[in-house]
């Protein structure tokens, strides 16, 4: 048997100010078998430093390349059955490796384990507690409705089987930039591997600290994601119909809301549009108020409605870019 467990693999980028602490953490863990690799991102802080001082394997990559090239780059150079990716700016309780090892272990159908984003971000704003908070009731909507897996990885801190991750064939290495690369690696793996969902598996996580940068982030998924195929977009969108449906819902009610400037009974179908997106994200409206309160819900759910801005602007971009794609190849296989 391979006494190396679990491969440990982390791309870091200008990440000084929390690596420390996450490798503090995870070799707290005391895990027999573990193997940990830190790939630094061409960081122009002492980010290789803070992995030296702590007897960390590390690589240097001589250009930044993104954390798809890097964390392909630390599974090459482990060879643990398991492989473990973690984020450099998170934390977690102790013993929560062990128990999801375990997990993996107790379920050999499994090939691997996800975490949960705490509803409590590491770097508190409002912006951030809005983030932390409807990513952590989206998830744990799914569990709470009967759903114990599915066929999605998780980078911020998660369990894969090696042999998943090969046949799969590894981060796509055209991401230049942390964006989408665990939700296109996802999309092309097969859905007979299932990752395991369970609510005590948690980790706190930094968050975006303003709406601009929540906005800028929701665009660049929602542009990506639409040069999926057509097949993977499907995959991509299963589990969040609900959400889906409420952006939609809110689409009708902005069409109809500007509609009725011109003819005021317009108005009444963007108040029934707009009631039937509460409807569809009644899972955020009951878990914001749960946790946070009626102001913070009526400010969620302003932001919610604002998010469905960059999502038409990212969709819009997307099919241009693919539109520009095609048109591209038209024009020269037609001079070939």
């Amino acid at each position: 048997m391979n006494a190396k467990k679990v491969a440990a693999v982390l791309p870091a980028y200008n990440c000084a100010a929390t690596l420390g602490g996450v490798l503090d953490m995870l070799l707290s863990e005391n895990q027999d078998g573990l193997e940990l690799t830190v790939v630094d991102d061409a960081s122009t802080d002492n980010t290789r430093e803070i992995c030296e001082t702590r007897a960390v394997a590390v690589y240097t990559q001589p250009r930044n390349c993104g954390p798809a090239v890097c964390r392909n780059l630390a599974i090459r150079m482990t060879e643990a059955p398991v492989l473990l990716f973690l984020d450099s700016d998170i934390d977690w309780d102790a013993g929560l490796l062990a128990a999801m090892l375990r997990c993996l272990e107790e379920n050999p159908h499994l090939a691997g384990v996800a975490t949960l984003t705490s509803p409590v971000p590491l770097n508190p704003s409002f912006a951030s507690r809005y983030f932390a908070l409807q990513e952590y009731l989206r998830y744990s909507e799914l569990i709470d409705s009967g759903m114990t897996d599915w066929s999605f990885i998780t980078t911020r801190f998660g369990l894969l089987r090696r042999e998943v991750f090969e046949e799969t064939g590894g981060f796509n290495e055209s991401f230049s930039m942390a964006s989408y690369e665990d939700l296109e690696f996802s999309s092309r793996m097969d859905n007979r591997h299932r990752i395991a969902l369970n609510k005590s598996f948690v980790v706190r996580h930094h968050w975006p600290d303003s709406v601009w940068k929540i906005l800028k982030r929701l665009h660049i998924n929602a542009r990506g994601v639409m040069q999926f195929p057509a097949s993977m977009r499907k995959k991509a969108g299963e589990p969040f119909a609900r959400d889906r449906n409420a952006r939609l819902y809110l689409g009708l009610f902005g069409i109809l809301f500007l509609g009725g400037l011109i003819h005021p009974v317009l108005w009444i179908g963007a108040v029934v549009a707009h009631l039937a997106a509460l409807w569809q994200a009644k899972w955020l409206i009951a878990g914001c108020i749960k946790h946070e309160g009626v102001l913070f819900t009526l400010k969620a759910w302003a932001v919610y409605n604002l998010t469905l801005l960059p999502f038409a602007t990212g969709v819009a971009a997307g099919l241009f870019s693919m539109l520009s794609q095609k048109i591209s190849g038209f024009l020269y296989h037609g001079r070939h």
